[in-house]
């Protein structure tokens, strides 16, 4: 356990420092556009190359890079270069939105669950009949269907068409870790559609891998020996079927924090909640490129400490993968 634990860390720090290189190394290689959006299109070139000598810009890319992680260690994300945020650190724009984001991406991530998991088992279980054909369709419809699509669809139908629910969710208050949570519960009409949105693109593949993962386990000897013995259908199910096949869906969460990010920026930018999607979007725009760099830092470790988080659990309930890790 204490072998795997270590391999898994170092890891997600190599992983980490990839991604760091990578996110760094593609603005670097456009000289002079932090200095352009900074000193304006006016500026010349003698400006910018006294702009890209006081800040290292001119020196070798791997000394920039040192300066870059050296800034990372100390908690230096770097500052704002737009101008309503200028020489504002990044790490004070951002962190603001990071709970708002999170906090969206929770409730659609239970509500898929809790729907997914008996309505793959029940397809699993009632295989090759019309009800697992017609939700087969349904879940292949949602996986194909692109966030933006399925976002201006449900607006366009329930917040302008029937106004059922709110098109835009109002300004949060407070910046706490759990004042967006608040902020969800007492606004909850105006979070019905993106909580809804979200809830669909994550429901289809957790449907079709619970369905696989069901029918996998159900052909194992362990089920054929419970139901030599007598053991009627529901305790098949929830003793023998479920607690084995559910295992690896702990592994898929961690995967699919990426694209729960993916699909929080589309439906922030959508909805204009300041989240951080909604924030990285506008900065990019303003070509902010510290900030869009700290925004995309800042995910890639929320996504590797939610996939090592998933190995870990995974850990504890399989006991099979201890006894390879020894």
């Amino acid at each position: 356990m204490r072998q795997y634990l270590t391999r898994r860390l170092l890891q997600s720090a190599v992983v980490l420092l990839v991604v760091s290189f990578i996110t760094f190394i593609i603005p670097a290689l456009f000289h002079g556009t932090v200095a352009r959006v900074i000193l304006g299109p006016r500026a010349t070139q003698a400006d910018i190359a006294s702009f890209n000598h006081a800040h290292f810009y001119d020196r070798h890319i791997l000394y920039q890079y040192y300066q870059y992680m050296n800034g990372l260690f100390h908690g230096d994300f770097g500052h704002s270069v737009l101008r309503s945020t200028l020489n504002r650190p990044a790490w004070d724009i951002l962190m603001p939105a990071l709970p708002r984001t999170l906090w969206l991406a929770v409730f659609p991530l239970v509500l898929a669950l809790l729907i997914a998991i008996p309505l793959g088992t029940t397809q699993a279980w009632r295989r090759n009949k019309p009800f697992d054909y017609i939700a087969t369709f349904m879940s292949f419809t949602l996986y194909s269907t692109p966030a933006y699509l399925m976002s201006i669809l449900l607006v366009t139908a329930f917040a302008i068409n029937f106004e059922i629910f709110p098109g835009l969710i109002p300004s949060p208050t407070g910046d706490g870790i759990f004042d967006p949570l608040i902020f969800m519960i007492q606004n909850w009409r105006a979070f019905v559609l993106p909580v809804g949105i979200l809830t669909l693109l994550s429901l289809a593949g957790f449907s079709r891998f619970t369905r696989g993962a069901v029918l996998d386990a159900i052909v194992q000897d362990y089920v054929r020996t419970a139901r030599a013995k007598g053991a009627g259908n529901w305790r098949v199910l929830s003793r023998h079927v479920l607690r084995n096949a559910l295992i690896p869906l702990v592994t898929l969460l961690g995967l699919s924090l990426p694209s729960l990010f993916a699909g929080a920026l589309i439906v922030e930018e959508v909805f204009n909640y300041p989240g951080m999607g909604y924030i990285t979007v506008s900065h990019t725009i303003g070509r902010d490129i510290p900030v869009v760099m700290a925004a995309t830092l800042i995910i890639a470790i929320s996504t590797v400490v939610g996939n090592l988080l998933a190995d870990l659990a995974l850990v504890v309930a399989d006991p099979r993968i201890r006894i390879v890790s020894k």
